[in-house]
């Protein structure tokens, strides 16, 4: 029987969760709001573990380390990659699959080692099933990642993000952060994440949309 953690609980990821169950699988969910863990946990007959899905500590309290499947289905972007890398290299997790809010995201969540799943709950289903072609799937999504660029910034002190949250910050499409380095610390940042004056930003995003990029976390652009 597959294990499958599923990391979000909202109409897709219940969805989601819903369909495993009536296969058959083993599903543990997890969401971070309280009452609406507890509606899960009550209308599906589920275990649900309420807390931050971007924590390893709460990953390997939903039993990460013997995942089949890991699935991120929250609706921030960059959270689902936080998850999905986690369940990966510190869990081991089989499989990763994530659902891309921003279809900008989808070569950049390929390139950064992420099964991505795009869409409706029934595209998660065939993928959880391997009722698609994943080798046709993989190759349609690696189309452009010759494209991509990994780009690094320094928040200086009047960084117009400094003290905000990822998830509140404008990003174009086709850009995603991957690492802040703050001090001697390396940080895997997701939406909750503040970034400080002095971070050492590292991104992954198209170049056409390089300079946006550089404007919003800096307020200025050095080739202008």
């Amino acid at each position: 029987m597959k294990k499958i953690i599923i990391v979000g609980g909202g109409k897709v990821g219940y969805q989601v969760a819903k369909q495993c169950k009536s296969f058959g699988y083993e599903v543990i969910l997890v969401e971070q709001e309280q009452v609406k863990a507890e509606k899960i946990k009550e209308e599906l007959a589920l275990p649900v573990i309420v807390g931050d899905g971007t924590k390893p500590q709460v990953l390997k309290k939903a039993g990460a380390e013997n995942a089949d499947i890991v699935i991120a289905i929250t609706d921030d972007d960059q959270d689902n990659l936080v998850i999905c890398q986690l369940a990966e290299r510190q869990f081991k997790a089989k499989r990763t699959l994530a659902l891309v809010n921003n279809p900008g995201n989808e070569k950049l969540f390929r390139w950064l080692g992420v099964n991505q799943v795009i869409g409706p709950a029934s595209l998660v289903m065939d993928l959880i099933q391997e009722r698609v072609d994943m080798d046709a799937t993989t190759a349609l999504w690696m189309q452009g990642i010759k494209d991509l660029k990994m780009v690094q910034f320094r928040l200086e002190p009047e960084a117009p993000v400094c003290g905000r949250k990822i998830k509140e910050i404008p990003f174009p499409n086709e850009c995603i952060l991957v690492t802040i380095v703050r001090g001697e610390t390396a940080i895997v940042p997701c939406g909750n994440t503040i970034l400080e004056e002095g971070d050492l930003v590292f991104a992954l995003t198209n170049p056409e949309v390089q300079r946006e990029l550089e404007f919003i976390l800096a307020g200025k652009n050095e080739n202008a």
